[in-house]
């Protein structure tokens, strides 16, 4: 038996898997995001998930964590939430980006794009990977969730000024948010306390705008493909034509179909862009699958 595990900025989802990679049970436990969390919690969250999936302790884990990058104090308390949590059945740890890939290609070289309350895209060559993006809501995180949230109440505020015209855009935000007047969307925001997942949540409201086919909302989208596109080239110079390019997350889910045919127009014929063949806990169940 073994567990796949996407510990994302949001959720954490869980997956039990036979040998043969079919699934036998999935649950949705709260984030255990490093940033987000205590320990204690992101402990008592993967005890609870891992339990519940695995009573006899026969599994083993496949997981990747999203904060699990570069910085060598935090992959530290990331191994020892993971110690603490799991106890005798072995695991094999990894970045929530990396399980994406592998999953998104089933294993295959390319590259896979992830956006969903942040963004990243990574590469996978000859089992060499490489990253470009993720460098978290306050430095960038383009096209993600939250980077369109933002850049929606930007255009809000630019429309409450009469800088743009008002569209659908503008009475939907008012409804949504259920503001009085226009300039509760202060309060509204600070009420929100900086959190990046309630501001990312935000996001489906420049949906809703773009199925009334709004100008300011599809041009955001559009904006967002562009700055996809910039981390898929990036990555490119090192393959061949054709490449394999996939994507998943949230982002992809809710607004794929105004992102996708303008990242389709940018890549060319150079690239092959594909639906994700697996998800990302299926990902992590074929690391798991190597352990020894």
């Amino acid at each position: 038996m073994y567990i796949g595990i996407d510990g994302g900025g949001t959720k954490t989802k869980m997956v039990s898997y036979d040998d043969d990679g079919n699934i036998c049970q999935e649950i949705v436990l709260p984030t255990v995001h490093i940033l987000s969390q205590t320990p204690k919690k992101c402990i008592e969250i993967l005890k609870a998930g891992v339990e519940q999936l695995d009573p006899q302790s026969v599994s083993k884990i496949g997981i990747g964590l999203a904060g699990y990058g570069q910085d060598k104090k935090i992959r530290k308390e990331i191994e020892d939430i993971c110690l603490k949590a799991f106890k005798n059945r072995p695991f094999v740890l990894k970045s929530d980006v990396q399980i994406a890939i592998e999953g998104a290609l089933d294993g295959q070289d390319g590259i896979v794009v992830i956006a969903g309350t942040g963004s990243i895209a990574l590469s996978l060559k000859e089992g060499m990977l490489q990253r470009c993006g993720g460098w978290g809501y306050q430095l960038g995180d383009e096209g993600s969730a939250y980077w369109i949230a933002k850049k929606m109440l930007n255009v809000f505020c630019q429309e409450v000024d009469g800088r743009l015209e008002k569209t659908i855009l503008y009475d939907l935000i008012k409804r949504e948010c259920h503001l009085v007047n226009d300039y509760d969307i202060i309060t509204f925001m600070n009420n929100l306390n900086h959190d990046r997942t309630k501001i990312a949540a935000l996001a489906y409201i420049n949906g809703l705008a773009a199925k009334e086919k709004d100008p300011n909302a599809l041009k955001i989208y559009k904006q967002a493909a562009e700055e996809i596109y910039k981390l898929i080239n990036l990555l490119s110079k090192n393959f061949k034509s054709p490449i394999s390019v996939s994507y998943i997350g949230g982002v992809f889910q809710h607004a794929g179909s105004f992102i996708i045919p303008h990242l389709q127009d940018q890549l060319g014929n150079r690239f092959n862009l594909i639906p994700p063949i697996h998800t990302p806990e299926y990902g992590a169940y074929i690391l798991a699958k190597k352990l020894r």
